[in-house]
């Protein structure tokens, strides 16, 4: 049934200014009308006509870096973020433990930890999470995803010994004698953990993703995205587009290390621009460091003194050639790039490899790829300018300006480190950069990283590089126009016209009239999908 939407603000984003009185939703959930009420009125007399009641309908939100696979954390693992200190941590996975019955054949987890937070202001150890169980493994994962602890149960389950050698771009924390004490750095390093702890988690996916999916929509997100595929999760995301599970579009990303020729070979229908049961392959995805609060991301200048020692710059994850080697597959492939980048040592090896790899291509089209810089919390000035030269589009994680950047302060001193998320260079360069949350690391609240990217002020209260402020419509685009651009649906999402997809959402009040503090919080009273309401606030 056709349905009309008017009694609000329309914030149609394209343009800054641009309104209109009523918006049209044709039958196949497309948008038909935008214009007046009286002529919407006109063209649709049967139209089931809702009053927003002065709320603010704007396009449906778009998220251009996640982990939906990772949302499960949300639902099956304990909150360690904000704990005080080692105790508290064994506390919250002791309580979990209890309250879930996890036994000796499950796995004890918790997620969002910061040592940097932490009173001991380090990472907890093997000894640490061997007081909530020696007999059921136990895991902590790190607020930024990129490093987990393990009690001892579960490195032996893992294999991981005095005798296991640090993978390449990853370490094990060791002991005095070599033995290793739990810490387990870069994906490299985690992967024997994860491949323990997974099917003990005994997930029934088919009941959980409805409450994964929600965590989007309830921010007004109707594009997310699987931004680090493994073979698993690429059939089972299938499996869930199939069944018609899937109630908004994901794009999924087949990561390095991974089969992906076989992937791409398995799940050839959803290698399209198209969805099908609103799933797509869009991509490859790979990674060139870690993270800057956990001194992991490689650096031109060294970090501030640490236990690591002078000169420390943290370090890459693979060499020129295994890059150069992936980088051509998926051009050559005609395969969208996205690359974890974070530190700008690692952004000049993105940078300078793909230049080659992209000249060396014979692919006729390589030139509309669009590579995409995941996070570019340090990238310089001449990088994003190196990024327009080959239509790379930078994915900024704004958010970090709040919840980090004090840590950045302190690891790369107040010019670097006042400097992190720098949008306005992005801007000043022409490119369409876009903000993403990392999902699960922070929950999808892109208002949120908008406020950041416009106030540019810490949780401790230090103003970062005002120069690097950005508008609020400005950062609207970033999760609106330049996110359905970064995916190439830009002729169906991202703003609201006549003949694009009816994918908006419906927010308690207009982010352009309100103070800038009050658009953090903004809420989402209703998220609509192809004219279907799939979320609404209870």
């Amino acid at each position: 049934m056709k349905k009309l939407y008017f009694n609000g603000d329309f914030v149609p984003m394209t343009g800054e200014g641009d309104t209109f009185e009523a918006l049209l939703v044709a039958d196949d959930g497309t948008i038909a009308f935008t214009g007046s009420l009286e002529e919407a009125r006109a063209q649709a007399e049967d139209a089931e006509e809702i009053d927003l009641n002065g709320a603010c309908l704007m396009p449906g939100l778009i998220d251009p870096h996640s982990h939906i696979s990772g949302c499960t954390q949300y639902i099956v693992a304990a909150d360690l973020n904000g704990a005080a200190d080692f105790d508290e941590i064994v506390e919250r996975l002791a309580a979990f433990a209890e309250q879930r019955g996890i036994g000796e054949d499950g796995v004890i987890m918790g997620v969002s930890y910061d040592q940097n937070s932490l009173a001991e202001h380090e990472h907890p150890n093997r000894h640490v999470l061997d007081r909530v169980s020696e007999t059921i493994p136990v895991i902590a994962v790190h607020a930024s995803s990129h490093m987990v602890v393990a009690n001892t149960k579960l490195l032996e389950l893992a294999g991981i010994t005095a005798e296991t050698p640090d993978p390449e771009g990853a370490r094990y924390g060791r002991e005095a004698d070599g033995t290793p004490d739990g810490y387990c750095e870069e994906p490299g390093a985690m992967w024997p953990v994860f491949a323990v702890i997974q099917p003990r988690q005994k997930m029934d996916m088919d009941v959980m993703i409805g409450e994964m999916q929600d965590i989007y929509l309830e921010n007004g997100i109707t594009t997310c995205q699987e931004g680090a595929t493994t073979a698993d999760f690429a059939a089972l995301f299938c499996g869930l587009a199939n069944k018609g599970l899937l109630k908004m579009d994901v794009v999924s990303y087949p990561m390095y290390g991974e089969d992906v020729d076989k992937i791409l070979a398995d799940h050839e229908p959803f290698v399209s621009q198209d969805y099908t049961g609103h799933f797509r392959i869009g991509g490859l995805k790979m990674f060139f460091d870690g993270s800057p609060q956990g001194r992991t991301a490689w650096m031109t200048e060294p970090y501030t003194p640490g236990d690591e020692g002078e000169g420390y710059c943290g370090y890459g994850t693979m060499t020129d050639k295994a890059a150069y080697d992936f980088m051509r597959k998926a051009i050559d492939g005609n395969h969208q790039l996205l690359a974890h980048t974070n530190g700008d040592a690692a952004a000049d090896q993105y940078l300078r490899v793909y230049k080659r790899a992209l000249e060396d291509s014979p692919n006729p089209d390589k030139a509309s790829l669009h590579p995409v810089m995941i996070h570019c919390q340090t990238a310089r000035r001449d990088q994003y300018e190196q990024m327009a030269e080959i239509n790379m589009i930078p994915s900024i994680f704004a958010s970090h300006i709040w919840y980090w950047a004090d840590v950045h302060l302190k690891n790369f001193g107040p010019v670097r480190g006042g400097r992190v998320s720098a949008c306005h260079d992005a801007l000043e360069c022409g490119l369409p950069f876009t903000f993403h949350t990392d999902t699960p690391v922070l929950r999808p609240n892109f208002f949120e990283a908008v406020w950041c990217a416009a106030k540019r002020v810490t949780k401790g209260g230090a103003q970062l590089d005002e120069n690097q402020k950005i508008s609020v419509y400005e950062g609207l685009k970033a999760i609106t126009v330049n996110g359905a651009f970064q995916y190439g649906e830009l002729d169906r999402k991202g703003t609201l016209e006549a003949g694009k997809l009816a994918d908006f959402c419906i927010v308690e009040k207009n982010p352009l009239k309100i103070e800038l503090d009050e658009v953090r919080n903004l809420r989402v009273l209703e998220t609509v999908k192809e004219g279907e309401t799939v979320w609404t606030r209870k």
